[in-house]
């Protein structure tokens, strides 16, 4: 797992102040309280060139600046690392005005001329203010225009040492199988062994070793990093690990075991021991033959010979394990002197900077203080006089100890000959033989040398003085053969019984060293008191014992038996049972996981087939339910088409009727009019003409003559009318009528002008009788007229009122059919309409139908590969296990490394097996010979012996190495020059794929640009960009467990998924309301979880993108977080100092880790939360029991 951290620093800023505390800029009221100076005058420069920025500028900058004013820590939003960050500057303006430094807030807060005073002092950084002469370099720089010089347009890459007090751990991580715990503090990466609770080792580039600042090496100690180391993760195979810092991510591989040296004897080894210096080798091989090997480069120092058949057991005096003990002692004593000596300078310092009014004492708490301190300052140094004391006693034991394996070094021998020989190391010449009445299968030296011990074929322990026996004085009478006497040789001190079958296995109980520990056939380990013989325990191993070895402390046996081998305290209690390849073991463990996320799948893709399943039929029904929707719509618009056609052919028929009878109407009502206005006409000439004819009669006898003519004429006219009338009556149309009523008019007219004659005549005698009967004839006819036009009228009047009657009853009919009409109209619509939604219905039913049953038919494909990789999984696994089983090979010998933390068993499988001795987890297989170990032994320095029946003795260094392995970013043959890198800044995230073939890397530019990037770990470099993944820096990222997709999260507030292959996007998860620091895959994909800096932790359903539940609790930033293993809970840390456990399903805290005293950056948990470690602003690595929370080990910077 990998931490992320700048996005620590980021949390730090974007918390709103937490770091002023800490950083360089502290707020005004410390400059005022802290620091008392004055400005400082800036020195005149003369360089004889302009100044250069990256030269002269930019280091001053870097060891008292920049600290708190970069791109992850931008203090007051102002970033001092490039030109054109300066020239900006911050959220009070422009921090340099080019060529006039006056006005330049840069300088002038640096000259102390104005605040808040830059570096402010004292600070937390190491930051010091700016010398006369830097400050004169800075003021030279701005009057010259704060020009870029030789390089100023690339981002300055110049480093310096990092602040003593830069202690943070941005960054942790813990290996695949819980071995090891890795820290990145500042730019330092730290690796622990988490069952033995110690740091193993340091990793160094070597690269830096040769950088200088001011004429010393920059990083004396040796480094990782130049700068803080932000992230990290190991890979799958826990053999890498990757950590991310500015601009670069390298590359560390372990190395488990290295051969150091390596000699081919002429037959299988049967024995073999090193000696207490570390530098000689004895190995026997079964040509009766010991060789004395130097270790160093594996040549034959001299060879032993003497046996007559193969030696089984061989020991070096002195003890090689009490050398180990002195050398533990001296560094015990070494640490215990650094620490008194700090503790000294503290005191002292303590003493030097006593004052009372700052810490507000008065009157005799002044004396008591004062005293307090002195009396602590003077034990101090006392405890320094006794470390001292007590490391030279050390040194001391570790001279004469040497002195002594120089001078006394002896190789004692047992063999299958029957005899037990004493060799002298320094000259190989022979020290004692002794001739026993069985075969040895082992020796050993007690602890002073003064006997030793050997294990015998015939069931018995014998105790044997190393020490000539002095020839006795013979007695006159009791001579013996001497030769015969010779031939004996001496007796033991003790012959110790108790095993029923052969003894296999001898082993020196130290520190004590008054008891042995047995092996034997008999299935038993023993204890015997080495000085009186008596049996002191019997353990029952229940098989076989092969190999005996005693832990160095004393504490506990290990015994080969079988196929197992097992670890017991000294009162016989079962420890742990130690069998099998680790190798197999893990691999049974990985794909029993592997078994259990495909039996996740399973049940997940079950759901969504039996989810899809449901789906299929219910919009199967839908679909049918529409479909029949649909006929009855359909039937219903057929049965209504048919009724709307008639009712509308009625309803024109009804409109057209009611158009005749309205036409109709308004020609009688014309008609009506026209005869009514006949009628008055008429009536008013009728009128007129008895008028005048009576005027005319009364003439008639003056005018008869004139009357009768006018009569004619008159008769004519009136003849004339009558003919236009009748005329008029015959008109059909209107045009007629008024022709006919033009003619009327006329023939008036003219029986006007004719009456008008008869008038004239009148006058005349002779027309007046003419003129009269004209008259009185006009006057006849127009009442007739008049009578005629009022019966018209009449007729008239009838026949409009019948039309009228008729108008009304059409227009009845008409607005009957009409809205009968309408009705059906409306009736047409709504079936119409119910058919169009039905059709719509149908169709949208179909097209579900259609998605669910290709959903279906998806499902239900996801779902037979899910069975089919549950079904390979189970396969792996049976496979799996039944290798399990066949690689528990049979155990031959063990020993314990010099420090009693490791144990070692070699046997059947070629293998040596490395255990640790407190618990007996397996830790490591070191593979190298063809044949079975027939033989292992330990150097002090904890170099192993291994002898084989491949003839080969092998020395192997075991220790935990890891080395630089490469790098991504930089060019491969300009490791340093990072300019050309393709990380723009910092990388806050790695994380390798689950087959380890990939690498992603998340960062970027803070408020610029979002950083995603998948590369190649073997061959270094870069697969593909993901380009404009985020808009902002990228503080987390992970692959998906099948390797498939990407998950990231950034300052932008935005969680994000892609497409490996192709860098595709597929989703994002927006609800943060602030920067995303941490994001994780849990194993089965369905879910993701993400860290915020707004507090909080959200869980996301992966297929919706919604959110499945937000998780509180953290007052301050998430700033990381993980799955642990494979199930559904997560680690995560934050800004409020806490460690905790969760379940992303009920968001319940289930466990806290607590300790941390500040910001906590980092976290991660084993996979199967056993270890938890997490680091953050105090400095201090923490390592927790998972199980119940205690805290196992602290390592403090």
């Amino acid at each position: 797992m990998r931490m992320i951290l700048s996005r620590s620093l980021i949390c730090l800023a974007i918390a709103g102040g937490l770091l002023v505390a800490d950083s360089l800029l502290v707020a005004n009221a410390a400059d005022t309280k802290s620091e008392k100076t004055t400005g400082i005058k800036p020195e005149a420069v003369k360089l004889g060139r302009p100044v250069d920025f990256q030269r002269d500028i930019y280091p001053m900058l870097e060891q008292n600046c920049i600290a708190c004013h970069n791109v992850a820590i931008n203090e007051g939003k102002l970033v001092l690392e490039e030109i054109k960050d300066i020239l900006k500057g911050g959220k009070r303006g422009a921090s340099v005005v080019a060529k006039q430094p006056d006005k330049s807030l840069l300088y002038l807060v640096a000259t102390r001329q104005k605040k808040p005073h830059m570096p402010p002092l004292p600070n937390n950084q190491d930051a010091k203010a700016l010398t006369p002469r830097e400050l004169g370099l800075l003021r030279q720089w701005i009057l010259e225009g704060a020009l870029g010089g030789s390089d100023g347009s690339r981002q300055m890459l110049q480093f310096a040492p990092l602040p003593d007090s830069a202690k943070a751990v941005y960054s942790v991580a813990i290996s695949p199988w819980n071995r090891f715990a890795a820290a990145g503090r500042a730019n330092q990466v730290e690796i622990y062994d988490t069952t033995l609770g110690k740091k193993v080792t340091q990793l160094v580039d070597p690269n830096l070793a040769a950088i200088k600042f001011q004429d010393k090496a920059m990083y004396p100690g040796g480094a990782a990093h130049r700068d803080f180391v932000h992230s990290m993760a190991f890979s799958p195979s826990g053999d890498m690990l990757a950590t991310g810092g500015y601009r670069v991510v390298k590359l560390w591989k372990r190395d488990a075991s290295r051969q150091t040296s390596k000699l081919a004897g002429p037959a299988a080894v049967t024995a073999s021991a090193v000696s207490a210096d570390g530098k000689t080798a004895a190995v026997a091989n079964g040509g009766n033959v010991i060789r004395l090997i130097n270790l160093a480069d594996g040549k034959v120092v001299r060879e032993l010979k003497g046996h007559t058949a193969a030696v089984s057991g061989l020991a070096f005096f002195p003890h090689p394990v009490e050398r180990s003990r002195l050398d533990a002692v001296a560094t015990a004593a070494e640490a215990a002197l650094a620490t008194a000596v700090t503790n000294q300078g503290a005191a002292e310092e303590a003493v030097k900077s006593f004052d009372p009014k700052a810490l507000k004492l008065k009157g005799e708490a002044i004396a008591a203080e004062k005293k307090k301190r002195t009396d602590a300052a003077t034990a101090a140094v006392k405890a320094v006089d006794a470390a001292k004391t007590a490391l030279a006693a050390a040194k001391t034991a570790q001279a004469e100890f040497a002195k002594l394996v120089t001078s006394s070094g002896q190789l004692v021998s047992g063999s299958q000959d029957k005899t037990v020989r004493v060799w002298k190391v320094a000259d190989g010449s022979s020290a004692l033989q002794i001739a026993t009445p069985a075969a040895v299968n082992d020796v050993a030296f007690t602890k002073d040398g003064a006997r030793l011990v050997s294990a015998h074929a015939d069931n018995l322990v014998r105790v044997w003085t190393t020490v000539a026996p002095k020839p006795a004085e013979k007695k006159a009478d009791a001579k013996k053969d001497d030769k015969k006497a010779e031939n004996a040789g001496p007796k033991p001190v003790l012959e110790i019984k108790g095993h029923t079958k052969p003894v296999t296995g001898v082993a020196l109980i130290l520190p004590a060293g008054t008891q042995i520990a047995t092996s034997s056939g008999d299935n038993t380990v023993r204890i015997f008191d080495v000085t009186k013989g008596n049996q002191v325990r019997s353990i029952n191993v229940g098989s076989p014992v092969t190999d005996v070895a005693v832990r160095p402390d004393g504490g506990a046996i290990a015994a080969a038996a079988g196929n197992f081998a097992r670890l017991y305290d000294m009162a016989g209690k079962q420890l742990a049972e130690m069998k099998g390849d680790l190798e197999l073991v893990r691999s049974l463990a990985s794909v029993t996981e592997e078994q259990s996320v495909a039996k996740q799948l399973v049940g997940v893709a079950d759901g969504k087939q039996k989810a899809a399943d449901k789906t299929a039929k219910d919009r199967a029904t839908a679909a049918k339910t529409a479909k029949t929707a649909k006929t009855a719509a359909d039937k219903k618009v057929t049965e209504q088409k048919p009724k709307f056609a008639a009712a509308k052919t009625k309803s024109d028929a009804a409109a057209k009727a009611f158009d005749g009878a309205a036409k109709a109407l308004v020609a009688a009502k014309k008609a009506a009019v026209d005869a009514a206005k006949k009628a008055t006409d008429l009536k008013t000439a009728a009128d007129a003409a008895k008028k005048a004819a009576d005027a005319e009669t009364k003439k008639s006898a003056a005018a008869a003559k004139t009357s009768e003519t006018a009569k004619k004429a008159a008769a004519d006219s009136a003849k004339k009318l009558t003919e236009a009338q009748e005329a008029a009556k015959k008109a059909a149309d209107d045009a007629a009528k008024k022709k006919a009523a033009d003619a009327v008019k006329a023939a008036t007219d003219a029986k006007a002008k004719a009456d008008k004659a008869a008038a004239d005549a009148a006058k005349a005698a002779t027309d007046a009788k003419k003129a009269s009967d004209a008259a009185t004839k006009k006057s006849t006819d127009a009442a007739a007229a008049a009578k005629a036009a009022a019966e018209a009228k009449t007729k008239a009047d009838a026949a409009s009122k019948a039309a009228q009657a008729k108008n009304d009853t059409t227009k009845k009919a008409k607005d009957d059919t009409e809205k009968e009409t309408a009705k059906q109209m409306a009736e047409l619509k709504k079936v119409t309409d119910a058919q169009a939604s039905a059709d719509r219905t149908q169709k949208l039913a179909e097209k579900a139908s259609a998605d669910a049953q290709a959903a279906l038919k998806t499902a239900n494909a996801d779902k037979a590969a899910r069975d089919g990789q549950q079904k390979t999984a189970d396969t792996a696994v049976a496979k799996a296990t039944a290798a399990v089983k066949t690689g528990e090979k049979s155990i031959a010998v063990v020993a314990f490394s010099p420090d009693g933390e490791l144990l070692l068993t070699g046997g059947a499988d070629h293998k040596i097996h490395v255990w640790y001795a407190a618990a007996g987890q397996a830790v490591e297989m070191v593979a190298g010979h063809s044949g079975a170990i027939t033989a292992l032994s330990v150097s002090p320095s904890g170099l192993v012996l291994s002898g084989g029946a491949d003839k080969l003795s092998v020395a192997w260094d075991i220790s935990p190495r890891w080395s630089l392995a490469g790098q991504l970013g930089p060019k491969a043959d300009k490791p340093m020059e990072l300019g050309e890198s393709p990380f723009v800044s910092r990388v806050l995230s790695v994380d390798f794929s689950h087959d380890g073939t990939k690498l992603v890397t998340g960062g970027g530019d803070p408020s610029r640009s979002g950083e995603l990037m998948i590369w190649d770990v073997a061959k270094k470099t870069l697969i593909k960009e993901i380009k404009d993944a985020h808009s902002d820096t990228v503080f987390g990222a992970e692959f998906s467990r099948d390797g498939t997709k990407l998950l990231s999260g950034a300052a932008d507030k935005f969680v994000k998924i892609f497409e490996v292959a192709s860098g595709k996007h597929i989703r994002s998860f927006e609800g943060h309301t602030h920067h995303v620091l941490d994001v994780s895959w849990k194993a089965d994909n369905t879910s993701i979880a993400s860290a915020g800096a707004d507090n909080v932790i959200k869980v996301w359903n992966v297929d919706t993108g919604e959110q499945r539940r937000t998780i509180g609790g953290y007052s301050k930033q998430v700033t990381s977080l993980r799955f642990v293993g494979i199930g559904e809970n997560v680690i995560s840390c934050g800004g409020d100092k806490s460690v905790r456990y969760h379940k992303i399903g009920n968001g319940q805290n289930y466990r806290s880790f607590s300790g941390g005293t500040d910001f906590m950056y980092a976290a991660a948990s084993s996979r199967d939360e056993s270890i938890v470690v997490a680091g953050g602003e105090d400095g201090v690595v923490r390592l927790w029991n998972g199980k119940n929370g205690k805290l196992v080990k602290a390592f403090s910077p």
